[in-house]
């Protein structure tokens, strides 16, 4: 009988990850505490952030230790009365037993009863072992590095390409996968499973393809409190031209809030400059003050009204053929109108509209503010858009996939492209080595924090500055997914 003091090798990790956790919380306290809820606010900023990160991974821990559990579990579990520990103890099935015992949901338990069994050892039909069935995806379950949410993403798809890739395919899918979901998290893969799947199985793309624009449609209607409503789904091509239109339109309106937001610097110089002219000049504008001029809307709201001026604008364009006739009609009595009192109607739409609605619809009939197609979309995206020219940001998208930041999901639409060597300081040219995809976020981000960025054989490796890493680790930028398929694959085959 082994020691019940000492923990067994399976038991090893959580010892390693509870002893981590005791010593990230108390590293982090900068002052002493005596309710639990007192402790984490006593931490400091960057102690809070590495007892998070000790306590994700001691629950990745305990997770795998839960998936040997329900594997082992559902191992004893044959069907077969008097020899099934779940129905000896009223179970239907070991996942239900693990509901129970967990008290989580059912869908829960039966991820954590199929992730053991693809990570678990296995019988031969000679009683010998055989290696697990996802061998790759069993390490990193077992080191707490994959949680079981994101191992079940990984998992689903392996079993869903398995007969349609070669084997070296699959192992390097999986790889491939393991060693990026610990970045990217469970949302994050299901990106990289989507573009993964397409090219271990191209001749399923157009099948899938055509269920989902089958499965298209669009619903319009008004509800009881005189909203209309909208509720619909599109297939990739047309969801893409829509989605497309609309972030635009939003992109231009949070640009340009952004633009008009003062500076830090410029507020303190203005509130001093009023300060120092005194009260006799306390009626003078020192510029427009922030919660005059902020940006209130929220996105949802940004993007309802993108859609409209979509729609406004299409209304006024004379190449539609089936639009030319066809005019929002707005219906209010003139004694209204000269009174003021009184409401208005719109042709199709049971909620009446104020008068005051009227008159701004009068004042901008035939205005489109935001007018696709003659180039006055208020976009402003910087030096970047200028200088870098349409055709070099494809080049950029198709080495970076996007936004090329760690982890950022942001599409190549939503990106600017920054100068590694900067276009000012460091008088850089605008030549696709000198250039890569960002976001307007983390484009800032590089800026303000002093973030280096170098390329090295088509990949980016970002450097952080000193004084958040002091060891300034470089961290691997983004990459397409398909690009880095080939290039492990191609790497595989070599060494064999």
């Amino acid at each position: 009988m082994p020691d019940s003091q000492t923990p067994t090798a399976a038991l090893a990790l959580l010892d390693a990850a509870g002893a981590a956790v005791v010593a990230a919380w108390g590293g982090a306290l900068t002052r002493a505490s005596s309710e639990p809820e007192a402790d984490a606010r006593a931490m400091s900023d960057d102690g809070l952030l590495r007892a998070n990160d000790a306590l994700a991974h001691l629950a990745r821990v305990v997770e795998s230790l839960q998936v040997r559990i329900a594997a082992e579990l559902d191992e004893r579990c044959s069907g077969i009365a008097g020899d099934d520990l779940a129905k000896a103890h009223g179970f239907t099935t070991p996942e239900r037993l693990i509901a129970q015992t967990t008290g989580g949901r059912y869908a829960d338990a039966v991820k954590l009863v199929a992730v053991g069994r693809a990570t678990s050892s296995r019988t031969s039909f000679t009683a010998g072992p055989l290696p697990p069935k996802r061998p790759a995806l069993a390490r990193a379950v077992e080191r707490g590095e994959v949680g079981v949410e994101a191992a079940e993403v990984i998992r689903r798809f392996l079993d869903r390409v398995e007969l349609r890739a070669a084997p070296e395919e699959l192992a390097e899918a999986e790889a491939l996968l393991v060693e990026r979901a610990p970045v990217v998290g469970a949302d994050g893969l299901g990106l990289l499973v989507k573009r993964l799947e397409a090219r271990l199985d191209p001749d399923g793309v157009k099948p899938r393809e055509d269920e989902l624009r089958a499965a298209r449609g669009l619903r319009v209607w008004q509800d009881a409190a005189g909203m209309v409503r909208v509720r619909g789904a599109f297939d990739p091509v047309g969801g893409a031209i829509v989605k497309t239109a609309i972030d635009a339109l939003v992109g231009a309106e949070l640009h340009r809030a952004r633009d008009a937001r003062p500076s830090f610097g410029a507020r303190a110089g203005a509130a001093s400059l009023a300060a120092s002219a005194g009260a006799g000049a306390s009626g003078a504008a020192a510029g427009p003050a922030d919660d005059v001029v902020a940006e209130t809307r929220t996105i949802a709201q940004l993007n309802a009204d993108a859609l409209a001026d979509l729609a406004r604008h299409a209304l006024g364009c004379a190449d539609i053929p089936a639009l030319r006739t066809v005019t929002v009609v707005v219906r209010a009595d003139a004694e209204a109108l000269r009174t003021g009192r009184g409401a208005a109607t719109i042709d199709g739409i049971e909620q009446p509209v104020s008068l005051d609605t009227v008159r701004e619809l009068a004042a901008t009939a035939g205005i489109a503010p935001m007018l696709i197609g003659r180039g006055e979309l208020p976009l402003r995206l910087g030096r970047s858009a200028r200088l870098f020219s349409p055709a070099q940001k494809l080049a950029l998208a198709e080495r970076d996939g996007g936004c090329a930041w760690p982890a950022c999901p942001r599409p190549p639409g939503q990106t600017e492209a920054h100068h590694l060597a900067w276009w000012g300081r460091d008088h850089g040219t605008s030549d696709l080595d000198n250039g890569i995809l960002l976001c307007s976020h983390h484009h800032h981000r590089v800026h303000d924090d002093g973030w280096t960025i170098r390329i090295r054989d088509g990949s980016s490796w970002f450097i952080p500055p000193a004084h958040l890493d002091p060891e300034q680790r470089p961290r691997a930028g983004n990459r397409p997914v398909e690009r880095e398929f080939s290039a492990r694959l191609a790497r595989a085959r070599a060494v064999a």
